[in-house]
């Protein structure tokens, strides 16, 4: 046998062989994929849909678990929120002056917040009423201040001797009213008008510069005796006290009222006498200013701003 022949019985036959057609192999777990977003939008979709049918409460609570799952419990699904509490210090608060507050967070369980909330309000309210009776006594101690100012200033002028003892100082439950009140001679306006003397001016200044002083608001009335003018003259009582109590009103604010203390200027003429057993008594003509108390609800109200 030749060196050919045995190199051709050496190499190996390969027989190639084509298959029938036969179906595809499957794609695989794409559409796997696809399945599972048609059904997360299925869920989506109700979920929306049976929030839309739910109370507000439910959807402010849906709403607050998707802003912030970490305040849920994981294991009970009950919400553990922070509650959170403020601490003032400084309470009394004059012109110019804020309260400082420290805010402290805690995270409880659902079944302590209500103890917690009610234990934080009762504390709001003794701080509230305590803050109230501080600014009480307060304008106490202001009133006594303007007494004495006003003593001071009598002494030094003769010309308002007259003036300050023409005035009363009466704390009532709706503040410290302050009145000035006419004699049988005109004290503190020109007679039948609503024009101011001199030494009424300055007596006003010194009640603004201290009054300014206080977070107080303030109201300024007018009052009137039942003696009425002249019908002719289209000018009547009810004018006449609107017009004085709004005068006292320009001179205090001028002279040291922060702007927005007077909360409210009236006029009553005749319909709130002081000696309403005597309509034409004179001690019915007066200006009266309110400096008005600050309530526990006012300051609980001063709190819920700040938040």
């Amino acid at each position: 046998m030749t060196e050919e022949e045995k190199k051709h019985k050496e190499e190996p036959i390969i027989i190639k062989k084509k298959k029938g057609h036969t179906a595809h192999a499957p794609h695989g777990g794409s559409w796997k994929v696809a399945y599972a977003d048609f059904v997360t939008a299925m869920m989506a979709f109700f979920i929306v849909m049976w929030i839309l049918g739910q109370s507000e409460q439910i959807r402010q609570m849906v709403s607050s678990y998707f802003k912030d799952p970490g305040a849920f419990n994981f294991l009970t699904g009950k919400r553990t929120v922070p509650v959170k509490i403020d601490i003032f210090e400084n309470p009394e608060s004059g012109k110019g002056k804020e309260k400082e507050k420290h805010q402290f967070y805690f995270f409880l369980p659902p079944e302590q917040q209500d103890t917690l909330a009610e234990k934080v309000t009762e504390k709001l309210k003794r701080q509230a009423i305590e803050d109230s009776l501080k600014a009480i006594e307060r304008v106490k101690n202001i009133s006594e201040e303007i007494k004495s100012i006003l003593s001071e200033s009598s002494k030094t002028n003769t010309k308002l001797e007259k003036l300050v003892n023409s005035l009363q100082f009466e704390f009532t439950k709706e503040g410290l009213r302050i009145e000035l009140i006419e004699g049988q001679e005109s004290v503190f306006f020109e007679i039948g008008s609503a024009k101011l003397k001199p030494e009424a001016k300055e007596i006003l200044s010194l009640l603004a510069v201290e009054i300014g002083k206080l977070p107080n608001l303030v109201e300024i009335e007018g009052h009137t005796d039942s003696r009425q003018y002249a019908k002719q003259s289209g000018y009547g009582n009810w004018e006449l006290s609107a017009d004085r109590a709004n005068a006292a009103r320009r001179v205090m604010e001028e002279n040291g009222l922060w702007q927005g203390q007077v909360l409210k200027v009236t006029g009553f003429a005749d319909k709130n006498l002081k000696i309403p057993e005597n309509p034409f008594d004179f001690k019915n003509r007066r200006t009266s200013i309110l400096v008005k108390n600050i309530s526990t609800e006012d300051i609980l109200r001063n709190y819920s701003k700040r938040e």
